[in-house]
This record gives C-alpha cells, sequence and structure tokens, in this order.
C-alpha cells in the first residue's frame, strides 16, 4: 500500500475517533437508534450472563479457579458484538448462554430484545430499565427509538398496496390510551390481507376515539381502495350491522363470510342449552359438506327449526344473510379452517392485549401505541409471514380458479 494512501487512512481513522469523542456514534456505524440500543443491550447481556455462569461453576467446582477474560467477535446480523468470554485455570468451563462453534448469534437473542422493549410500560419506565442495566443510552436515544417505531408503524399502515387479493381478513378492537392526562375509549380497525402468493400481511389498521360505527368502517374501506385494492376474492368479517351492504357497495364482485365463531357465540347467548347442543351438532355438518348447495341447504334447515323452537328473532337474522354465513363451504377443504372465521385479525389482536397487559392494562400515549405495535409488525412481517402459509399455498390453484371464475372477464395476470 502507499505512503500516502496510508496516511490518508491514518487520518480517517483518527477522524472516526474524534467522532466517537463528539457523540457521533450512530452516524459513524450507519445504524438506527433501535440498531444500537440492541447492540449496547445484547452486548452487555451476553457479558452479564456468562459472568454469572463462570460464578455458579465455579461454586459447583471449587477446586478450579477464574482465569481472566478473552475477547470474542460474535455477529448480531452484520453487526459486530466484542464479548468477554470469561475463562477458568482448567479450561473446562464455556459460557452455555453463547454459541461455541458460531459467530453469528442465535435468533433467540433478537427475540429476547424484542421482549425486554415491549413489556416496558411508558418510555420513563423503560429510560429507568436502561440506566439500571447500565446501558450508555441517553434519554433522547430511546425517544429516538421510539419515534422510529411509530413512524415505521404509520408508513407501514399507510403504503401503497396490491391491486388484487385471496382474501381480507377484518376486525374491531377495543383499547383504551391515555391521553392529556385521562384513559380514553379507542378503536382500532385491523384488515390482514392473504396475498396472491399465499403469504399473510397486515394491510391497515386505524385508530379512532368512540366507538366503532359503519362511517369508520366505509372510511377504513374506502382507504384500502385509495391505497390500491381493487380485486378481493373474500372478504372475511364479523356481523356488525350495515357491513354487508358496504362491502357489497365497494366490492360488488367479492364474496363475505360472516365469521362462524362469532356466530356459535352469540347462539350461545340466545339457546337453551339442549338447543344450543343441537346447533352446535348442525353447524358441525354444515361445515362437513361437500360443497356450498349442500351447505345452504342444512343451513337454511337449520333456521327453520330454530324458527319452530320459538326463536323468531334469531331466525329471522340469520335468515337475512344466510347465504354469507356458509361461503366458506366454496373453498378448497383444507383451507376452510382458515376462511370460516376473523382468526386470523382476531388473533393479532390478542397479541396487541398481551402488550397491552404487560404495560399495565392501558397504553400510556397514541406514540407508545404505535411504537409497541410497530415493533410487533415488523417482527411479524420479517418473520413467519415473510413466507406463504403452507395451508394457503397448498390451496393456490383453486383459489386462482376461483379468482378467475369471478373476474373471467378481466386480465388477471
Amino acid at each position: 500500500m502507499k505512503k500516502k494512501e496510508l496516511k490518508r487512512n491514518q487520518n480517517q481513522t483518527e477522524a472516526d475517533l474524534d467522532g466517537l469523542k463528539d457523540g457521533n456514534l450512530l452516524e459513524l456505524l450507519n445504524i438506527s437508534p433501535i440498531t444500537f440500543l440492541y447492540l449496547q443491550l445484547l452486548e452487555k447481556s451476553l457479558n452479564d450472563l456468562a459472568l454469572k455462569e463462570r460464578e455458579d461453576y465455579l461454586k459447583r467446582n471449587p477446586n478450579d479457579s477464574a482465569n481472566g477474560f478473552y475477547t470474542r467477535t460474535l455477529y448480531y446480523a452484520t453487526s459486530p458484538l466484542s464479548v468477554r468470554v470469561p475463562r477458568t485455570r482448567s479450561s473446562n468451563f464455556f459460557p452455555k448462554s453463547l454459541p461455541k462453534y458460531q459467530r453469528v448469534l442465535p435468533k433467540v437473542y433478537e427475540q429476547l430484545v424484542e421482549s425486554i422493549i415491549l413489556s416496558s410500560r411508558s418510555i420513563e419506565s423503560a429510560k429507568r430499565s436502561m440506566k439500571t442495566l447500565g446501558l450508555p443510552i441517553n434519554e433522547p436515544t430511546i425517544d429516538g427509538i421510539v419515534e422510529e417505531y411509530a413512524k415505521d408503524f404509520r408508513q407501514y399502515v399507510s403504503r401503497e398496496l396490491d391491486s388484487d387479493y385471496f382474501i381480507i381478513f377484518m376486525d374491531a378492537k377495543v383499547l383504551h390510551v391515555k391521553e392529556d392526562g385521562k384513559v380514553k375509549r379507542m378503536v382500532m380497525i385491523t384488515a390482514v390481507g392473504v396475498n396472491m402468493e399465499g403469504m399473510k400481511e397486515v394491510l391497515g389498521c386505524m385508530i379512532f376515539e368512540g366507538n366503532e360505527t359503519i362511517d369508520k368502517w366505509r372510511e377504513f374501506i374506502l382507504d384500502l381502495q385509495n391505497r390500491g385494492v381493487r380485486r378481493v376474492l373474500l372478504f372475511v368479517t364479523d356481523n356488525f350491522p350495515g357491513l354487508t351492504k358496504l362491502i357489497r357497495g365497494l366490492f360488488p364482485m367479492a364474496m363475505h363470510q360472516l365469521c362462524i365463531v362469532h356466530l356459535i357465540r352469540n347462539a350461545k347467548t340466545h339457546l337453551k342449552r339442549e338447543d344450543y347442543r343441537r346447533f352446535r351438532r348442525e353447524m358441525a355438518k354444515i361445515e362437513r359438506s361437500e360443497d356450498f348447495d349442500q351447505a345452504y341447504t342444512l343451513f337454511l334447515e337449520l333456521i327453520e327449526w330454530l324458527r319452530e323452537k320459538g326463536y323468531i328473532h334469531f331466525s329471522k337474522e340469520l335468515s337475512r344473510k344466510a347465504e354469507h354465513y356458509v361461503v366458506f363451504t366454496k373453498f378448497p377443504m383444507e383451507i376452510r379452517t382458515r376462511v370460516k372465521s376473523t382468526n386470523a385479525s382476531e388473533n393479532l389482536h390478542k397479541e396487541l392485549e398481551k402488550i397491552k397487559q404487560n404495560g399495565g392494562g392501558y397504553f400510556q400515549s397514541m406514540r407508545i401505541l404505535e411504537a409497541k405495535w410497530g415493533m410487533y409488525l415488523r417482527k411479524l412481517r420479517e418473520g413467519r409471514w415473510r413466507r406463504p402459509e403452507p395451508r394457503f399455498k397448498g390451496a393456490l390453484p383453486e383459489l386462482y380458479r376461483l379468482f378467475r371464475s369471478i373476474y373471467e372477464s378481466e386480465e388477471v395476470f
């Protein structure tokens, strides 16, 4: 290497060190505040765990003794971590918390850090935790991390969408968020789509104060359209008043399945115990039907039985939307359990409920809600939702056939 190039590299190194002294660490490393927090927390956690393991080992092996440390570089994704590995005189000890024969940290370490952040009740408690852990993270950095996740959430749920989806599951969830010193009742509407590759993705989340209304549902579905959604094979929702008519008006070609799980819960509140058991048995037969025509006939017979038993109001309600309760039988048997209910969106909301309970039963602010939910959704799409769900993947040929049967006058591909 030429002398000039050596001198230039030396000057650059000195400039980098000056940058470190001036506090420009994140810019120098070209990483986000979130990644920086991960690195710092992982590094300290690994060092602390390894040291604790050696202490426990020496208690069980009093004839051995500590023999300092050696430094080992491990990688979190592509970012290096400097880990001090404790040694003993006998060399019989190696920390179980560290990978022995690989230099890339397993996914479990990343999950550990995310769990710690998600469990923080508020920004202030996160700051106290960072201080207790002795991490070199100042308050502005933590605020920046929270804002980055909140911004990521807002951008993700307002992104441009594909035009075609096989299925869109939609559901509403009641939340409680602290604003202006008061804990307010909020509602979140979430849409989970199954795209043309059989992969799940969150298409939208709308959060608003007050109650679930058909006007809010219209605003939410119109937003999906404005962001690109044009053709949908199937919508799956609960039986919220006016929602069936709204979907028919905005997506006249799409099928609409009303949640069977909600129907069964509703039946339990309307029917006597013995009649409810009969209802469950008949619904099981309908779910095993060979095709839609058979399922529809059996469902109409069930409605007539309910009417004869004196459940006039309940039978009339089912009669008005009978077809929408058995649309799922038009789909392949292997995915019927997936498309007969809103579980895909409800399961997401269950995870949100866990996060809320970890935070004391409500979210400390809208920004905290957006940040924590943004973290979970990022983890989901970078994890198990990166690939098609096996059942949907196996049913793709039939799903495409159904899609073409509805939109056959248009060019599908």
